[in-house]
Protein backbone atom coordinates (compact mmCIF):
# COMPACT_ATOMS: atom_id res chain seq x y z
CA UNK A 1 0.00 0.00 0.00
CA UNK A 2 1.36 3.32 -1.72
CA UNK A 3 0.04 7.05 -0.20
CA UNK A 4 0.82 10.24 -0.39
CA UNK A 5 0.52 12.58 1.89
CA UNK A 6 -0.89 15.26 -0.47
CA UNK A 7 -3.53 12.94 -1.80
CA UNK A 8 -6.63 15.10 -2.30
CA UNK A 9 -8.80 11.95 -3.68
CA UNK A 10 -8.04 9.46 -0.87
CA UNK A 11 -6.90 11.22 2.62
CA UNK A 12 -3.27 10.13 4.60
CA UNK A 13 -6.00 9.77 7.59
CA UNK A 14 -8.31 7.21 5.69
CA UNK A 15 -5.05 5.07 4.70
CA UNK A 16 -3.66 5.14 8.47
CA UNK A 17 -6.89 4.35 9.60
CA UNK A 18 -7.18 1.25 6.72
CA UNK A 19 -3.97 0.38 8.30
CA UNK A 20 -3.93 0.68 12.27
CA UNK A 21 -6.94 -1.70 11.45
CA UNK A 22 -4.89 -4.31 9.26
CA UNK A 23 -2.00 -4.36 11.74
CA UNK A 24 -4.89 -4.55 14.93
CA UNK A 25 -6.43 -8.08 12.98
CA UNK A 26 -2.76 -8.88 12.53
CA UNK A 27 -2.68 -8.79 8.70
CA UNK A 28 0.56 -9.27 6.72
CA UNK A 29 0.94 -6.03 4.49
CA UNK A 30 3.26 -3.19 3.76
CA UNK A 31 2.80 0.15 3.40
CA UNK A 32 4.64 3.37 2.68
CA UNK A 33 3.93 6.89 3.07
CA UNK A 34 5.51 9.27 0.65
CA UNK A 35 5.61 12.75 2.34
CA UNK A 36 4.24 15.72 -0.03
CA UNK A 37 5.18 14.13 -3.10
CA UNK A 38 3.93 16.09 -6.52
CA UNK A 39 1.33 14.52 -7.96
CA UNK A 40 -0.70 13.89 -5.36
CA UNK A 41 -2.88 10.71 -5.98
CA UNK A 42 -1.13 9.90 -9.01
CA UNK A 43 2.48 10.56 -7.64
CA UNK A 44 3.50 7.41 -9.14
CA UNK A 45 3.56 8.76 -12.66
CA UNK A 46 7.40 8.57 -13.24
CA UNK A 47 8.25 11.45 -13.69
CA UNK A 48 9.96 12.05 -10.24
CA UNK A 49 12.50 10.12 -8.38
CA UNK A 50 9.66 9.24 -5.76
CA UNK A 51 7.71 8.13 -8.42
CA UNK A 52 10.01 5.80 -10.09
CA UNK A 53 10.93 4.38 -6.56
CA UNK A 54 7.57 3.39 -6.09
CA UNK A 55 7.07 1.64 -9.08
CA UNK A 56 10.08 -0.34 -8.22
CA UNK A 57 9.02 -1.02 -4.80
CA UNK A 58 5.39 -2.67 -6.52
CA UNK A 59 7.50 -4.21 -8.97
CA UNK A 60 9.53 -5.74 -6.38
CA UNK A 61 6.53 -7.00 -4.11
CA UNK A 62 4.51 -8.52 -7.20
CA UNK A 63 7.90 -10.20 -8.23
CA UNK A 64 7.71 -11.87 -5.19
CA UNK A 65 4.64 -13.44 -4.84
CA UNK A 66 3.71 -13.49 -8.71
CA UNK A 67 4.79 -16.14 -10.71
Amino acid sequence: MHTNTNDRDVHVLEVEHLIKTLQAEGKEFEYKIYDDVPGGHSFNRLDTSAARESRAEIYSFLGRYLN
